[in-house]
């Protein structure tokens, strides 16, 4: 099923065809195939069917491949079915309604989602299927606003919302087995400071420091160590004198 012909065409010129499939593409019977011939134009495209539906049952002498092999392809499907909560996400029919909706992917568009599979459909399928070990898998369970728009819109009633949050757990206790990112480390540095009266006085010594080392006519513009951050930004000059310093010498603001 599709809306250009394209599909059509690889189809019919090759004299081999190898076709790769997900393992959830399955369907049991032919009865349920005019279910999701309905179903997907309907949510896809508002049309009643697609423009070009195909139906191959095999080969034929003189007419397109011939020779056709089917790979079904688990690629982590089975872990994901395996997921009480997660699994619900292989039902997708990649009609695209969820991403007609999602205020995210409407503003951050498909390659924002590093994957195939994009919008929220992609936010819950993408992290399942490839693990949770890189970043960017991390980061798309919190590519949504939770307003619950793309589970409202979606025909086959996969609860994303519910699925989002999920996944958002699992990220966590990721996390907590992985080593420190370099901003994890920094936030328990800078809760640390704030935590304590005596460190919070050496960091502001240290501010004033850092104010006669490194300031120049534009401000601080570069720190040994954060060549990239400094590349497209500059530091704001720290005060010449604290908020502390301030309220002890005038007593309050009263002198």
């Amino acid at each position: 099923m599709e809306s250009e012909g394209n599909g059509r065409m690889c189809v019919t010129m090759p004299h081999i065809l190898i076709s790769v499939v997900g393992i959830e593409k399955v369907i049991p019977t032919w009865r349920d195939v005019e279910v999701y011939l309905q179903l997907l134009a309907r949510s896809a495209t508002g049309e009643r069917m697609n423009p070009y539906t195909s139906v191959w049952t095999g080969v034929h002498d003189g007419d397109g491949p011939q020779e056709v092999h089917i790979v079904l392809l688990d690629n982590h499907r089975t872990d994901v079915l395996a997921d009480e909560v997660g699994r619900d996400a292989l039902r997708c029919i990649r009609c695209a309604a969820c991403l007609n909706v999602c205020p995210v992917y409407e503003r951050a568009g498909g390659h924002a989602y590093g994957s195939v599979y994009p919008g929220p459909i992609g936010a819950i399928l993408s992290p399942q299927l490839r693990g949770l070990t890189d970043p960017v898998d991390r980061e798309l369970p919190y590519a949504s606003t939770l307003c619950g728009a793309c589970g409202d819109a979606c025909p086959v009633e996969i609860p994303i919302p519910a699925i989002l949050e999920h996944l958002r757990a699992k990220v966590v206790d990721t996390e907590r087995s992985l080593p420190p990112s370099p901003e994890r480390a920094a936030m328990k540095a800078a809760a640390a400071v704030f935590g304590h009266p005596l460190a919070f006085r050496a960091a502001e010594r240290a501010a004033a420091l850092s104010r006669k080392a490194f300031r120049n006519e534009r401000g601080i513009t570069a720190v040994p160590g954060f060549a990239g951050w400094f590349g497209a930004r500059d530091l704001p000059d720290p005060p010449a004198e604290s908020f502390r310093a301030w309220w002890a010498r005038t007593d309050g603001g009263t002198r």
